[in-house]
């Protein structure tokens, strides 16, 4: 399994968040495994930490992206090893970083014991900015939060919306790929990722997700495993994902 090269550090998306984006590459296809940036006035806020095969990628990365400026907090969606890999070596390279973990009991999940809490359905301050934390419609973990940014309006969505992508499309965010992501990729990647899926009802989660939406003000969908999606082009990813959905569910019977 190899890992993708970058030649700058960050790509802007919106009002200061930048997606540091890294991935495996996987023979013809590849997948994300990103973290993001984001620029709270003087201070730097990091979602997600990345796996520690991208270990030093990322922390000379946000080293070149942050000055001397470093980074003030960390919030995790999860734990796992892709999102929370490398927490101690951000937590070595600054200091003072505000941890927010979506788990009551960090220790066990090799978090510091100061680790702060976030709640699903509140919303919390961190470094003067403000972020709800949704139970997310899309997950492999139970302890897993989506976070949304309402300074930017960027939703960060782990694990859902993601999407395994060609060489030569790791840089590229959803309005840079002319056909949009490919319903192929979609759905290899919810497949193998979000298994339980094969049993949801594709009208149902789409509600959902239109529900949430219609409630928050989304510029971006800010995936871990897959390209960035601008608002202008997710109602053709939602598609997409439902078509993924339903294919899925064609695929497997449940018995009576």
């Amino acid at each position: 399994m190899k890992t993708a090269q970058y030649s700058k550090p960050t790509i802007e998306l919106t009002n200061g968040v930048e997606w540091v984006n890294e991935c495996y590459s996987m023979g013809e296809k590849h997948i994300h495994v990103s973290v993001y940036l984001i620029r709270a006035g003087d201070k730097n806020i990091v979602v997600d930490s990345g796996s520690f095969y991208h270990r030093e990628s990322i922390r000379a990365r946000l080293k070149e992206a942050t000055g001397t400026q470093g980074v003030g907090a960390l919030i995790l969606s999860h734990a796992d090893y892709d999102h929370g890999g490398n927490v101690a070596p951000i937590l070595d390279e600054w200091e003072d970083v505000e941890i927010i973990a979506s788990s009551g009991l960090p220790a066990i999940l090799g978090l510091p014991p100061n680790a702060k809490q976030s709640v699903i359905g509140e919303s919390m301050e961190v470094l003067g900015r403000r972020f709800s934390f949704i139970d997310p419609p899309l997950a492999d973990r139970s302890h897993t939060a989506w976070i949304y940014d309402h300074g930017a309006g960027v939703l960060f969505t782990s694990d859902g919306f993601g999407n395994h992508h060609s060489d030569g499309m790791c840089d590229l965010i959803s309005s840079d790929i002319p056909e949009g992501i490919a319903s192929d990729d979609i759905y290899d990647f919810h497949r193998e990722t979000l298994v339980f899926l094969r049993y949801f009802n594709p009208a149902k989660l789409r509600t959902t997700l239109e529900s949430l939406f219609d409630t928050y003000h989304i510029t971006y969908i800010a995936p871990v495993h897959g390209n960035p999606i601008a608002r202008e082009n997710l109602d053709a990813y939602l598609d997409r994902l439902n078509q993924s959905v339903t294919r899925m569910s064609e695929e497997y019977t449940v018995p009576n």
